[in-house]
């Protein structure tokens, strides 16, 4: 009777559905809602709204960071002799997707620039802050941006209680954006119970970080802290 929900990677869905077909029959894998992150974000839009709007594709992205370095040029002390290259707006644009998936803002990068001794470091942090800052303006204007989705998808989860009731089990990841670390954050502070599986021969790493497994143990690490911090019983 309970709400039941696998989360899996994009390129097991189809896999996983097929298995909870085999597994549980036809009438039964109904009760079992496979999803992935992508998925997951289109079905919280669509139940309270946040899906509408023109999505930003690759070309659209070049031509908005364009007109961001244009439009700061002037501002630039150290970026201004190739503000109006194809490389530098290429360049932005990585900064701003590694950004995006670790979830850091332009505002946040201004604030670390401002306390950072004066050097040449300090006014490279500032510029690409502007120009983030300018280049987020611009797409916020007409466009959604899908690398955007998973924070705006924590955002609404943490105003709505989307998984209340839910059983959740997470499978097939070896790790996590920080993105995905603030969804997953919601998901276990709104669901009954969340299963997690990673695979690891343990969970603490003595091997400090340089284990085959070390990854996976430092993922299972960060989700325990997660929950201890919300005060969420660990098995």
């Amino acid at each position: 009777r309970e709400k039941l929900m696998l989360l899996v990677p994009e390129q097991y869905s189809f896999e996983s559905e097929r298995s909870m077909l085999s597994l549980l029959g036809p009438e039964h894998a109904q009760r079992v809602s496979v999803t992935s992150f992508t998925r997951l974000t289109d079905l919280v839009f669509r139940q309270y709204g946040g899906i509408a709007g023109k999505r930003l594709d690759d070309g659209g992205r070049s031509i908005l960071m364009s007109l961001a370095l244009e439009e700061l040029s002037e501002q630039l002390p150290l970026y201004r002799r190739h503000a109006r290259t194809p490389e530098l707006a290429s360049l932005m644009l990585s900064i701003s997707t590694e950004m995006k998936m670790c979830a850091q803002s332009p505002e946040r990068l201004l604030e670390i620039s401002a306390a950072v001794p004066d050097s040449t470091l300090r006014e490279k942090t500032k510029e690409i802050a502007l120009i983030l800052s300018a280049y987020d303006a611009l797409v916020a204007r007409t466009y959604l941006d899908p690398l955007d989705d998973l924070t705006r998808l924590a955002k609404k989860l943490r105003e709505e209680s989307f998984f209340s009731g839910y059983t959740v089990a997470v499978d097939s990841f070896k790790g996590f954006t920080a993105q995905e670390f603030d969804v997953l954050e919601c998901i276990l502070r709104q669901a009954g119970d969340v299963y997690v599986t990673l695979c690891a021969d343990r969970i603490d790493d003595p091997e400090n970080g340089m284990g085959l497994f070390s990854l996976v143990r430092k993922t299972a690490q960060r989700l325990i802290r997660i929950a201890k911090n919300n005060n969420i019983a660990v098995a």
